[in-house]
Formats: structure tokens, C-alpha cells, sequence
């Protein structure tokens, strides 16, 4: 597994990330909808690990939650041992808010 993915900022809206690329590691699991198991076709969760425990990332993605969600999981199996994959995104749809805990 890639040690780290990157969402390219233009497939993020504006205001969400003041314009720049994210980047993402540890990734433990990655679903659509919520990480409670919730299921919701505007978002996907992207569950990390850390030194204080898990924290969980919900990307709102209106309609198109399970496409995020497994692209998020191609860029994460596409590079075994890399450092970065970049999340392809061929949805059409921009990653419009994210919240974390």
C-alpha cells in the first residue's frame, strides 16, 4: 500500500481546502458513507491511524460517494511500498466538505 494518497485541489472545492492539495496516510479503511456503517450515496469516510488512536475523515461527494470511495482505494493498493498515489478522479463530481474527528 501507498504510504500516503493525494486529492489533487482541483477536485476539491475552493473554500473546502483554501485552494490546496490533500494528503492522506495511515489509511486503515475506506467506505461509503459514514465509518458507523451508515450508508449515504453524498458521502464517503476514510478511517486513519495515529498515535492518539483512529480518527475518521467524512468527504462530502453529492451522489457520488461509492465512486470516491473506491478510487480512494485504488490509489491506496496502487503503489505497494510507495511513498504518494494521487486519487484519480473521474467522477465528475468535486469533493464539496470534509470533516474530521
Amino acid at each position: 500500500m501507498a504510504n500516503y494518497i493525494k486529492i489533487k485541489a482541483i477536485d476539491i472545492d475552493g473554500g473546502t481546502t483554501n485552494g490546496s492539495d490533500i494528503l492522506i496516510g495511515s489509511i486503515i479503511y475506506v467506505a461509503q458513507g459514514a465509518a458507523d456503517g451508515t450508508g449515504s450515496a453524498d458521502t464517503f469516510s476514510v478511517v486513519t491511524e495515529g498515535a492518539e488512536g483512529a480518527s475518521v475523515w467524512t468527504f462530502t461527494v453529492t451522489g457520488k460517494g461509492l465512486d470516491w470511495a473506491n478510487q480512494v482505494i485504488s490509489a491506496v493498493t496502487a503503489n505497494p511500498g510507495g511513498v504518494m498515489a494521487i486519487v484519480q478522479n473521474n467522477t465528475g463530481v468535486k469533493i464539496s466538505a470534509i470533516s474530521g474527528t
